[in-house]
This record gives structure tokens, sequence and C-alpha cells, in this order.
């Protein structure tokens, strides 16, 4: 059988073709690649459960607004010897005593190394702790106290530098 050939056709014309599969078989193997990078690294994931913790978001307004009528204030200090202290006070500045104070740490700039301690009331409406942090650098401090059937919480971010 005779092949037909173009006399104006180069051999490089006929590789044009294969140009075309060379460019989408490159296509899929980067998106190969995307797709593992995808997969295999951070999932994006900051807050568990936030499906419900959305769903309870009126529950957190009417929070907010409990605390807000209560007038407490809260102040966290945290000191170079890594000491925490937590002055609660009420609206008229009056000491709060026989609160339950906690405390949670949390890192914003990698997961995976919060922790939590319980503050001891040292003296009439200070509660304080000694922390021991895993490594230096940015954590958010929330304290949480409970009075009877009240609560309160304060927040503040720090910088932890080495002792």
């Amino acid at each position: 059988m005779a092949r037909f050939e173009d006399p104006g056709m180069t051999k490089r014309d006929r590789l044009i073709p294969w140009y075309f599969v060379g460019f989408f078989v490159f296509v899929a193997i980067i998106d190969g690649i995307f797709v593992y990078m995808a997969t295999s690294t951070h999932t994006g994931v900051v807050t568990d459960h936030a499906y419900d913790k959305g769903l309870a978001y009126n529950r957190t307004v009417a929070a907010a607004e409990a605390q807000k009528q209560l007038g407490w204030k809260g102040e966290i200090v945290l000191t170079g010897d890594r000491m925490l202290a937590y002055s609660l006070r009420d609206a008229e500045g009056s000491a709060l005593t026989g609160a339950i104070a906690k405390v949670e740490f949390m890192r914003p700039t990698q997961d995976g190394m919060d922790f939590a301690l319980d503050l001891a009331e040292s003296t009439d409406g200070v509660y304080s702790a000694a922390v021991d942090f895993p490594v230096e650098g940015l954590w958010d401090v929330r304290v949480f106290a409970t009075r009877g059937d009240e609560e309160f919480q304060t927040h503040k971010r720090v910088v932890v530098n080495k002792p």
C-alpha cells in the first residue's frame, strides 16, 4: 500500500499532533501534583465543629450581653518570670473573690500547642498560676471565670520572650 506524503510536509510537521498530546499530558501531571499537595498538606480547618458553633451563635451573643450586664472587669498580666495574674473586679471596682478561674493558651500561628491551666486565688480577686510555655512567641490567652451562675471571660494576646 502506498503511503501518502505531502511533498511540502517536513518531518517536524508530522510531530504537530504529538505536541497537543504532550501538552495535555503535561497539564495532567501538573494537576496530579496539585491534587497531591491539596490532600497531603494542612486541611485549613481552624475550628472544630464549626457548624455546631455556628448554630449556637445566638447563645454566644446572649452570653456576651449577659457578661456586659455584669459590669465585671478582668485584667490579664503576664510577668517576665512567667507568672500569670488575673485580677477580677465587679462594676464598682471591688475584688471578686470565690470565683473558679481557668485559663486557655492558644498559639495562633501553630496548631497543636494549645494548653490550659486552673488559676488559684492568691489574694482577694487575684487569681494566678505559673506558666510553662512550650515555645516563645505569640500566644492568645483567654481566662474564664465562674462565680455561681455568673460567667465572665477575658482575652489578651501576648508575646512571650525568653525568660
